[in-house]
């Protein structure tokens, strides 16, 4: 027999959501296939484009699970949109509005930006948008209204669906393109398949591309990111993506499995 596929990787970019737990319930082989890489001394960063949360939140999810690992393990989209901001819009955006968790708003105000509300948020220099499961019509109209006066727009990550339990619920990614069909401006999303956020994961990783495998649910973020990022990746199929989505994909993933345990 040749040798494990893990054998051939430094390290692992894991996704999360349908990944390893659906909602707050874990998948168990993902678990075990975790803890036997830790075992084998492979680097591992969790990266999830899910900007709900924050990055605390993530280290007890996990620890609740059986999965110990520091704060530096995580890297969401709200930690990376929160840099791009930082290094890109910081000397133009003061002002924020933002439509999203916990998560988005702590990273936000990480970085110095001044969260503001209702009327005062018509007037936004910068609009940030995530997943927001209390998301209400009043929300949208402020986000329009700033957006169309001329606030930069940024999005957390393109997700247009949620890997629930029950199904597939509305993502990021629906409530992005909600405001763009409104305002006709094109956001700039950060998170997976963003080359700035998977630049950023590698390198907080410590691995090179070509020793690191990228392993997610979904072609056109975990797929499609790790990729452009010049690593190997692995699509298996427990969240999102199902068997007869692959047809016609580019890129192809370079694994497909059904569960995690196969790369052992």
């Amino acid at each position: 027999m040749g040798e494990p596929i893990l054998a051939r990787y430094d390290g692992l970019l894991l996704d999360m959501d349908g990944v390893i737990y659906l909602d707050r319930r874990p998948l168990p082989d993902a678990l075990d296939f975790v803890q036997e890489a830790q075992a084998r001394g492979k680097k591992i960063l969790f990266l999830t484009n899910n900007s709900r949360y924050t990055v605390a939140e993530y280290v007890e999810r996990l620890s609740s699970m059986g999965l110990e690992c520091r704060q530096e393990c995580i890297f969401t989209s709200a930690v990376a949109t929160a840099d791009f901001i930082s290094e890109n819009l910081a000397g133009r955006a003061r002002k924020a509005f933002v439509i999203g968790g916990p998560g988005l708003r702590e990273e936000m105000e990480r970085v110095g930006l001044s969260l503001v509300e209702g009327e005062e948020a018509k007037g936004a220099e910068l609009v940030v948008v995530g997943w927001d499961v209390e998301l209400t019509y009043e929300k949208l109209k402020i986000a329009c209204l700033a957006i169309s006066r001329g606030a930069e727009f940024v999005g957390s990550n393109p997700d247009a669906s949620f890997p629930a339990p029950e199904g597939i619920w509305p993502g990021a990614g629906a409530i992005i393109a909600c405001l763009e069909t409104a305002t006709g401006r094109q956001a700039t999303v950060v998170g997976k398949p963003n080359i700035f956020m998977m630049q950023l994961a590698l390198a907080r990783l410590g691995t090179a591309p070509d020793r690191t495998l990228m392993i997610g649910d979904r072609l056109e973020t975990d797929v499609l990111g790790g990729w452009r990022a010049g690593m190997d990746t692995c699509l298996v199929l427990t969240g999102v993506t199902r068997r007869e989505d692959i047809e016609g994909f580019e890129p192809r993933p370079d694994y497909i499995v059904e569960s995690l345990l196969e790369l052992l």
